[in-house]
């Protein structure tokens, strides 16, 4: 493939198939999710960074090169900034909302009557409300002025709001997410539930990730394919190697060897640690467990923000899953691009990502309701096995009558 160009009419195959991959790879994600039989490295998590953890990201990802390039294409074309991108962003956080509900049940109209009303849509706006397909459309907006912005522009956003969550983590957002007190729960109420993805303001942490997307199509775009694959690799591995380093702060959380009153010290100040307690000997002490690996058990490390958590959107997990998310793509660039080896299933998922997720969603609900939690590997592979079949085939009939649904 030669040079492409931000103008070029030529489709993006390694997009596609990337876009497809995250597609595909947060189906079995998602079918698999609560098995007896799921490996930890398949499963979500508070405390490190999975391989299911990567999906999310990826789709974002994915999201932010695709948004990036319709918007300067339009604008190329003379359509100017168009507001449409944003009543799509909205209209994404109203689909989620029929997807899901409102994750919320109301026993009787007392509760209404009696003013829980508020409570309800507090707890609905911190925590409720944030499905995958709420973030990205919430994220799409929130970075509508950052779109077509430079490149410079875009870097400086993704550390800047970095920046932003990181004081709101340590000011009261840690422990608004995790449902402990803190000074916002008076204001915003809500107290004592937990968030999930983030919940409202890890909004900010997911935008830098569609806003690494943004770069990362300016990379490829305005770059020769070797050129850009390079600069997606070292990219990658630096931020990568940031996130790791970033996480290495959650040694000092750990318990052994504390008595039960420094127990109590490094528990109370999740964000900011205390590096004079603890008895670390050598270098190694202050290193992480790598990504992918579990950390101790909480009852011998305190849970911190510098963990890799996906609950709070932590910045090492920020960094990190955006290192791993230009890696991957950049191999998917040299494979589908430079190769010529592109996977149907991917492709298929890539042209028509949101009929695909909202095809899975019932498909999956229908099949998993003959997959007892105990199953063994060989059914919960065949019932997997008939669960992307099935969407596969209803996103392929889509496809013959060229009807597409795309983030």
């Amino acid at each position: 493939m030669t040079q492409t160009t931000a103008d070029s009419n030529q489709r993006l195959r390694s997009l596609d198939q990337f876009r497809g991959y995250s597609v595909a790879a947060m189906f079995v994600v998602n079918f698999l999710s609560g098995l007896a039989i799921t490996p930890h490295w398949l499963k979500h998590n508070n405390t490190h960074f999975s391989y299911a953890d990567s999906i999310m990201p990826s789709f974002i990802f994915a999201c932010g090169f695709a948004y990036r390039m319709t918007v300067l294409k339009r604008i190329a074309a003379g359509g100017g900034r168009q507001w449409r991108y944003v009543t799509r962003g909205l209209g994404l956080i109203l689909l989620s909302m029929m997807l899901y509900g409102l994750n919320t049940e109301v026993a009787s109209w007392g509760q209404i009557a009696s003013g829980d009303y508020r409570r309800m849509i507090a707890e609905f706006l911190k925590a409720n409300l944030w499905e995958v397909l709420a973030i990205i459309g919430a994220v799409q907006v929130l970075t509508f002025p950052i779109v077509s912005m430079s490149t410079r522009a875009c870097v400086i956003a993704f550390f800047g709001l970095g920046a932003i969550h990181a004081a709101l983590c340590w000011s009261f957002n840690y422990d608004f997410v995790y449902g402990r007190p803190n000074w916002m729960d008076a204001t915003f109420g809500g107290g004592g539930k937990r968030a999930w993805d983030g919940g409202l303001f890890g909004l900010l942490a997911w935008s830098q990730i569609m806003v690494a997307g943004m770069v990362a199509h300016d990379i490829v775009t305005r770059s020769d394919r070797r050129r850009g694959v390079r600069l997606l690799l070292v990219a990658g591995c630096l931020l990568m190697l940031a996130g790791y380093g970033l996480s290495c702060p959650t040694r000092f959380y750990d318990l052994d060897g504390l008595t039960p009153a420094e127990a109590d010290r490094v528990r109370s100040s999740p964000v900011i640690p205390d590096p004079t307690l603890g008895d670390r000997r050598g270098w190694r002490d202050y290193l992480a467990e790598p990504p992918l690996v579990p950390p101790p058990s909480v009852d011998r490390r305190a849970p911190n923000y510098w963990m890799m958590d996906k609950r709070v959107v932590t910045q090492s997990f920020v960094y990190f899953a955006t290192g791993w998310c230009l890696a991957l793509y950049a191999i998917f660039i040299a494979v589908c691009d430079g190769l010529g080896l592109c996977l149907r299933l991917f492709e298929m998922f890539g042209l028509n990502p949101l009929a695909a997720y909202i095809i899975h969603h019932f498909v999956n609900g229908s099949i998993r309701g003959i997959v007892p939690k105990d199953s063994p590997l060989g059914w919960c592979l065949v019932a997997l096995a008939a669960s992307l079949g099935v969407t596969y085939l209803f996103v392929r009939f889509l496809e013959s009558r060229k009807l597409y649904l795309r983030l």
